[in-house]
């Protein structure tokens, strides 16, 4: 296990992320920090540094580097992205970074900062006919994304602090100058030619990104933590853009969910997403956790390690590793489970996009045992719950969840009426049908060893037989599944048969 920090220069603040590294290539974040840090006001001027805000800099960036250091850091590294260019005397800054702190700063070109965005989102969710967008404080990039592959992509030279100087919508709005900040993006906007309203979703992605969430979760009082895949409709956009365009600075500061770093910038932000939704029309607008520092993060994971090319997968087995769970054991409960499912598809009538829930909750069902045996299956709730699983939408992570927290053979239940936002009794109903088949798999593998080598299901109108059969005694696992049985009949209203067969390697 090493540590990794990544330093980033943004033109609106500098911040740190710093990750812990598994030997798999697996990485969470450990530590976070960001600065405020203001330049380049108007399009049309030269951004300038003075001493002070140079001195800034380097005194902020030395107390990263020291931070990373005291954490055992094995690799910093500290990247810009090419707003820098436009900083007068951009490489003798370098150089004093360089000779000051020993560190080198790498200026991304467009085209690197472009890779390592997509980097980034690829890794939290899948991607098919889709919109990134990512609007800073000195420009917006628009990448067109097809089948997770750059088809297209644009960076335009405005964002939400020069745009908001530039037209004096920083703070109280006046009419004449909201039409002509609005026709400016609008204008822009239409000078790109492959940008069309053929996009199944927009993925966005920054600090505005997790600004919104917080203040549609305020509003909304949305039930979960994550952001990462929140999901807001363009309607939920305007309403936001609007919400913000009737209020001054000191209004602005009192919203709740709103970053007090960026009450200056909020309304030019939202109004590039504004324009940027009425032209593209998408379905829905999906929110990424991961930016750029993900990327490059990401990179040397790729470099040095052989990281898991599923994500889900990626996400499961690192939670996994980092809680010392028994991954033989969740990998044989899984195994169980999916061919359970298999089997029962007539009598249960889910579909396949229902495997990645019950992946991640039979996988992840005795990581409750990290905190304390007892009750570990509502421990396993939580910490589900408040875990990063890339590519699940809020819906499926939460019925992972619950699917997980009712393996063991007790009377849990999800409560209902508190996550009532993102789940109905429709689904409690599948959270059942898939947390019968977890009790049944988890008591079939109580040994821990993965005795059970095959299994048949026969069923009628009255009857399910499981067959199991190893070269092991299976008596131990055969009275633990049959514990299940009578939740097994309330949810698929027949009685449940375990018997061993005969083994026949």
């Amino acid at each position: 296990m090493i540590r990794v920090g990544v330093i980033h220069i943004g033109s609106s603040k500098i911040r740190l992320i710093l990750a812990e590294v598994e030997e798999m290539g697996y990485f969470k974040v450990i530590d976070e920090l960001k600065t405020p840090f203001k330049i380049c006001y108007e399009l049309s001027k030269e951004c300038i540094l003075c001493s002070e805000k140079l001195n800034y800099i380097l005194s902020t960036i030395k107390t990263y580097k020291s931070l990373c250091e005291a954490s055992g850091a094995k690799e910093i590294f500290a990247i810009t992205t090419s707003f820098f260019h436009d900083l007068k005397d951009s490489e003798s800054i370098v150089s004093m970074i360089k000779l000051n702190l020993n560190l080198d700063l790498k200026i991304l070109s467009q085209e690197e900062e472009i890779k390592f965005t997509v980097l980034a989102v690829n890794r939290s969710m899948k991607l098919n006919n889709s919109l990134i967008v990512e609007i800073t404080g000195t420009s917006t990039n628009l990448i067109d994304i097809k089948d997770g592959k750059i088809n297209n992509f644009t960076i335009l030279p405005f964002g939400g602090i020069n745009l908001a100087y530039t037209f004096n919508i920083n703070d109280r709005i006046l009419n004449t100058n909201l039409d002509v900040s609005s026709s400016y993006v609008k204008d822009k906007l239409d000078d790109i030619s492959w940008l069309n309203d053929n996009y199944e979703s927009i993925i966005f992605l920054g600090d505005l990104a997790k600004t919104i969430v917080k203040m549609d979760k305020f509003k909304t009082h949305y039930p979960l933590e994550i952001i990462n895949n929140y999901e807001i409709t363009p309607v939920g956009i305007h309403e936001i853009y609007n919400t913000i365009k009737c209020k001054d600075l000191k209004l602005r500061r009192k919203i709740d969910g709103i970053d007090l770093d960026m009450v200056d910038s909020m309304f030019s932000s939202l109004l590039i997403l504004n324009e940027l939704v009425k032209k593209v029309s998408p379905e829905v607008i999906r929110i990424c956790n991961n930016t750029i520092r993900e990327g490059i993060l990401y990179d040397y994971l790729y470099k040095n390690y052989n990281v898991m090319d599923d994500i889900l997968d990626y996400s499961i087995y690192g939670i996994l590793n980092s809680l010392n769970a028994n991954i033989p054991h969740a990998e044989q409960v899984y195994f169980i489970s999916a061919q359970l499912f298999e089997e029962l598809k007539p009598l249960h009538r889910l579909d396949d996009k229902y495997l990645n829930i019950l992946k991640a909750g039979s996988m992840l069902h005795d990581c409750g045992t990290s905190i304390n045996y007892q009750n570990h299956h509502k421990h396993s709730f939580y910490i589900i719950l408040n875990s990063l699983i890339n590519e699940l939408t809020h819906k499926e992570h939460l019925m992972s969840a619950a699917v997980a927290a009712s393996h063991r053979f007790n009377d849990y239940h999800l409560p209902l009426a508190q996550f009532s936002y993102l789940i109905n009794k429709l689904d409690i109903d599948i959270i059942n049908k898939l947390g019968a088949l977890v009790k049944i798999a988890e008591g079939l593998d109580r040994s821990l060893v993965g005795v059970v080598k095959k299994l048949n299901v026969y069923y009628d109108d009255e009857k399910v037989i499981i067959t199991v059969s190893s070269p092991s005694n299976l008596d131990v696992e055969i009275h633990q599944a049959l514990r299940g049985k009578n939740f097994f009949k309330e949810i698929y209203h027949r009685d449940l048969f375990i018997e061993k067969e005969r083994w026949q390697n």
